[in-house]
């Protein structure tokens, strides 16, 4: 497409020459102000171009993050197994198995004061050794298809799945989120969205890297034709 040029000098114009406010362009070669309320349907095509942002540059894809692309469907998967599920495994094969000698001892004995104030322990162990499987076991899949945005965890079953259609959603944003413990500070993103009527949906927690939040943020609203803006309480991009 030939640029939009200076009808005085023929000096191709800058963004910087356009002002859409006042509908002018103001050459920077030679000082000459075009009215940009006479351009023909050739110059607004030309101006559009000039003036509309230049796309984000491309992010490299996150290490754990696994792509596959097929005509008009997009998805997105990853493990959650990391070096902590190691530990925790060993954690919590050591708390069971402390709390399954405290119960053999407390039935033993008979003692059922014992084994009520175990119960409350018990309910932690297990509550602990499912989340160690589901993170060996368990990934994230996130697929884009036929204007409908899919979130899934599995195979075990994990709070947290849904479905957006893409008339619904309005933008796209990462936030940061900072947990301080007597163990020190913990610091995890999340991928949330503005709807359309104004609610405020989490699409994705948990996530490990800023990167994370930042690529699915701005590959989604790419694949989705959403124009990025800014939200309150958006991570700093």
């Amino acid at each position: 497409m030939t640029p939009l040029s200076c009808p005085s000098c023929g000096a191709s114009y800058r963004t910087s020459d356009i002002d859409r406010t006042l509908a002018i362009a103001s050459c920077h070669a030679c000082g000459a102000v075009m009215d940009l309320k006479t351009r023909t349907p050739a110059d607004e095509s030309r101006l559009d171009a000039l003036t509309r942002p230049a796309p984000p540059p491309a992010l490299p894809l996150p290490e754990k993050f696994t792509v596959a692309e097929t005509p008009g469907r997009l998805e997105v998967t990853w493990r959650w197994f990391s070096a902590v599920h190691v530990f925790l495994f060993f954690f919590a094969l050591f708390w069971n198995g402390f709390l399954v000698l405290w119960f053999g001892i407390a039935l033993a004995q008979g003692e059922l004061v014992m084994a009520l104030f175990g119960s409350l322990h018990a309910a932690v162990g297990i509550g602990l050794a499912y989340s160690v499987l589901t993170g060996f076991v368990n990934r994230t899949r996130i697929a884009l298809e036929h204007g409908v945005l899919t979130v899934k965890h599995g195979p075990l079953p994990w709070p947290g799945s849904g479905e957006w259609k893409r008339e619904d959603l309005a933008q796209l944003y990462g936030e940061q989120h900072v947990s301080r413990g007597k163990n020190g500070t913990t610091t995890t993103w999340s991928l949330n969205a503005m709807l359309r009527d104004g609610r405020r949906v989490k699409l994705l927690k948990g996530l490990t890297e800023r990167a994370q939040a930042l690529w699915l943020e701005r590959t989604l609203e790419g694949r989705m034709s959403i124009v990025d803006a800014p939200v309150v309480g958006e991570m700093e991009k």
